[in-house]
């Protein structure tokens, strides 16, 4: 009954697909721009657009990025790795030429500033897939942030909250299918009755897709036991605990 109400573009937004292999082939002259600039019309809080883009394509660069993301290969070969920034500096630049000062001691200055950031990055996938193009985001540009703020040079105030390798794709992987409509829609109140039930026949689907297995003893398993063993990982690069710290060294309070 819902795809009654497609469009193009939710139709272009059904076909999402994460792509690691890509072909060797430069990006024209101006796309990217064009790309980050349709992007930028993404809502953003108060009109402040806390956010900023850094695109990588010098080799070495993108080399030393993907060390530091876990060594994703992917990321050397991309032709441009895009990384998105919570950006509270070029705010602060304004209030010191306005006569006033900065507020940032809250956890609230980096929260909008992160959901800008996530903003134009969505924005900008769907754009680059509109014109052909293939993404990945790369959470692992927080794995090592004080590595990734020398490498970019980042000033106070800024963050690097998510990255993105961009080109054309190589492959052509399925579709991931995504939690039952009704396991993430509430009606008017955050409903715990059913989740069991939508979870059970999730796991039921994602098993019969055969997607995930285990390399060693090749038993298929389902979304929920390969989530419950990615949110009990203790390794200390996995959890990132060097975000809040990092974050307060940029000048970001936690309060």
């Amino acid at each position: 009954m819902i795809r009654e109400f497609d469009t193009p573009l939710m139709k272009e937004m059904r076909g999402h697909r994460s792509i690691r292999q890509y072909k060797p082939d430069r990006l024209p002259a101006g796309m990217v721009q064009a790309i980050i600039s349709s992007a930028q019309m993404a809502s953003t809080s108060s009109f402040l657009q806390f956010y900023s883009v850094v695109a990588v394509e010098d080799v070495g660069r993108k080399d030393r990025l993907a060390e530091l993301c876990g060594n994703q290969e992917h990321i050397r070969q991309c032709p441009i790795f895009l990384v998105f920034c919570a950006d509270v500096h070029r705010l602060k630049r304004v209030c010191e030429r306005e006569g006033t000062r900065i507020q940032t001691k809250h956890v609230e200055s980096f929260l909008i500033a992160t959901v800008d950031a996530a903003l134009l990055a969505q924005n900008v996938a769907l754009a680059a897939e509109s014109l052909g193009l293939g993404i990945v985001f790369i959470g692992g540009i927080r794995s090592r942030p004080r590595e990734v703020i020398a490498e970019l040079e980042l000033p106070d105030l800024v963050f690097p909250i998510t990255g993105m390798c961009l080109g054309y794709p190589a492959v052509d992987p399925p579709r991931k299918p995504r939690l039952p409509l009704p396991a993430v829609l509430h009606c008017e109140r955050y409903q715990t009755e059913e989740i069991d039930t939508h979870l059970d026949a999730y796991d039921e689907r994602i098993i019969g897709l055969e997607m995930f297995e285990h390399l060693e003893t090749g038993e298929v398993y389902g979304w929920m036991a390969r989530a419950a063993r990615r949110m009990a990982y203790a390794d200390p690069e996995r959890l990132r605990v060097d975000v809040g710290p990092v974050l307060r060294q940029q000048g970001f309070g936690l309060e």
